[in-house]
């Protein structure tokens, strides 16, 4: 399958910078502006699920797997994730159904994926950069830049 482009562990945190880049600016969108509130989000919201999807399906059975003594930081990982997924599904359906402040959910978000893109950033992205095999590492890399709907596909 070849190498990857580049080390793995900066693609993932190239997609954390992006990923917040995003996030900033459908907070930054004024609360009137409620149409483009809801498309930033949706946006933001898909290709963060999308990130979420291949380290579950990709990345982290090969962390349990090839170092059994961190099981313990994929299951932390996992929760986050879940916590993540969460308030993503709970800010979505506030913004469908009555556009009012979303602040409350926006700082929860931000909260939980600074604490958990810190986990990742010093810990587990660079353990893969050692371990993972090039093809699994190039497949990760084609499977987070894919379009959302293609991963699920």
């Amino acid at each position: 399958m070849g190498e990857p482009s580049v080390p793995l562990s900066k693609v993932f945190v190239e997609d954390h910078r992006e990923l917040d880049d995003r996030l900033e600016a459908f907070r930054s969108t004024p609360a009137g502006a409620a149409d483009l509130r809801a498309e930033r989000f949706g946006s933001f919201a898909s290709d963060l699920r999308r990130h979420i999807e291949v380290e579950e399906e990709e990345l982290l059975p090969a962390f349990e797997r090839e170092s059994p003594s961190h099981r313990w930081l994929a299951e932390r990982l996992r929760d986050d994730h879940r916590r993540i997924l969460d308030v993503l599904d709970r800010t979505e359906r506030q913004l469908r159904g009555s556009p009012s402040s979303t602040v409350e959910l926006e700082a929860e978000l931000v909260n939980v994926l600074w604490s958990h893109n810190s986990r990742e950033e010093e810990a587990v992205y660079p353990w893969f950069d050692l371990h993972l095999t090039a093809d699994l590492a190039v497949h990760a890399e084609a499977a987070l830049r894919r379009p959302s709907s293609a991963v699920r596909d």
